[in-house]
């Protein structure tokens, strides 16, 4: 095993020629697309109320890390970034909210860098253009905009799978990284199979069980500062129970996502009601399959007509359905896609993709499911690659994120829930 003290020479990966070309516009363009939105309500409203805004929601709970530490609830969130918003705020003399902004986005755009080189790697150059594309223009990449921990976690995670990926693994750079992943969010530590996969792929088991071990340092290091600070080493997963959930293997979320596919199928109205109330939603949604029906007999014969009426399905579900439609399509799609990414992309990288959506499924409810479906590098790959061989889906997805991405900075700066 190569030695623990040998000095970690790797850096961010150099980005791929022309990265710069794709991958700053597309970042810069989506950053602009939510924040303008903002900026003008904020003129409306006072800039008084964007800093409210700005800090809202989870971003609540990291900003109060911040500035008064751990307690109550906040256990749940892990300590990664707020504390290295605490330290560059301390360092610089500088206001937390600031600090945590362009930290989450500086960290998003080196993550597109990253993202796209991994991509290159392991799927080839026509894949990459659309992994960067569908991320920028993802309406979820509005909480890589926000002080929320997907664009740290989003960096981690793919500087740690694009470091097994290289013709020589380096345990020390890998280890560290994989402890950071450990440290960003609970989920980080399902990037252990990936480690072990890819150091016994090698033919190094011995190394890969003390770079495991010390990857999943960083989530022993949250427990100890847990039980340091409140006497309960599981405190991030008791603190999750005010969020109504209960980690691990059980059945207490089916209510949730029962709930969910009915305001699918029968819509809002008719599930809170438990009885058809609303028959408008349930003709409309039987007029939105029977466009989708009527798209997939035109596939082969008339393929342009076929595609056209794919489209206004898929927008008709979307204006019928709203967001839990959107979720749902994200949950599935997600799920084809990994079934589909097994054989494509490296064991290494596939694994992670497939831990990390088991342990999404495994909580309770549905809520903020897409965005941590999206912090997952695997799927973003996927996602891209599946795309970049239909370019005109490709287009079109770009388009309805970026109208997305506006319509929630909306809905965000009125306070609204976006996911």
């Amino acid at each position: 095993m190569a030695s623990l003290s040998e000095p970690a020479r790797v850096l961010l990966p150099r980005p791929p020629v022309g990265a710069a070309s794709l991958v700053l516009p597309c970042w810069l363009i989506s950053r602009l697309l939510f924040f303008l939105p903002l900026a003008i309500t904020a003129q409306l409203k006072g800039s008084a109320e964007l800093a409210d805004r700005l800090r809202q929601w989870d971003a609540a709970h990291y900003l109060a890390i911040v500035n008064e530490g751990y307690s109550g609830d906040n256990f749940a969130f892990f300590p990664l970034f707020p504390y290295a918003t605490k330290a560059v705020a301390g360092l610089l003399h500088l206001a937390p909210l600031p600090v945590a902004l362009v930290l989450a986005n500086g960290a998003f755009l080196l993550a597109l860098i990253v993202l796209q080189r991994l991509t290159r790697q392991c799927l080839g150059e026509e894949s990459e253009r659309a992994v960067v594309l569908l991320t920028c223009f993802n309406p979820m990449s509005i909480f890589c905009a926000i002080p929320y921990t997907e664009s740290f976690y989003l960096l981690v995670t793919a500087l740690t799978l694009h470091g097994l990926m290289q013709p020589t693994l380096k345990p020390v750079w890998v280890a560290v990284l994989g402890a950071l992943s450990s440290a960003t969010r609970p989920t980080g530590v399902v990037i252990l199979p990936s480690l072990l996969i890819a150091f016994c792929r090698r033919r190094r088991l011995v190394d890969g069980l003390v770079v495991s071990l010390v990857a999943l340092g960083g989530l022993a290091a949250v427990a100890l500062f847990d039980w340091r600070l409140s006497g309960d080493p599981l405190a991030f997963l008791h603190a999750q129970q005010a969020w109504e959930v209960n980690p691990g293997f059980n059945l207490s979320g089916l209510p949730f996502w029962l709930e969910r596919l009915s305001k699918v199928l029968l819509g809002p109205a008719n599930t809170k009601a438990s009885a058809l109330i609303d028959g408008r939603y349930p003709a409309q949604l039987a007029a939105t399959l029977g466009l989708v029906a009527l798209a997939v007999g035109l596939q082969r014969r008339h393929p342009g007509t076929s595609f056209g009426l794919s489209v206004a399905a898929f927008l008709a579900f979307w204006l019928v359905a709203g967001m839990p439609g959107l979720n749902l399509l994200v949950v599935l799609g997600a799920l084809l896609l990994c079934g589909w990414g097994l054989g494509r992309l490296p064991l290494e990288v596939w694994s992670f993709g497939a831990a990390s959506l088991l342990a999404y499924l495994l909580k309770q409810h549905t809520m903020s499911l897409e965005r941590h479906i999206f912090a997952t590098v695997p799927l973003l790959m996927l996602y891209g690659a599946w795309f970049s061989a239909h370019p005109r889906w490709q287009r079109v997805l770009v388009g309805f994120g970026a109208l997305l991405l506006v319509i929630y900075a909306l809905r965000f700066a009125q306070g609204q829930w976006i996911g």
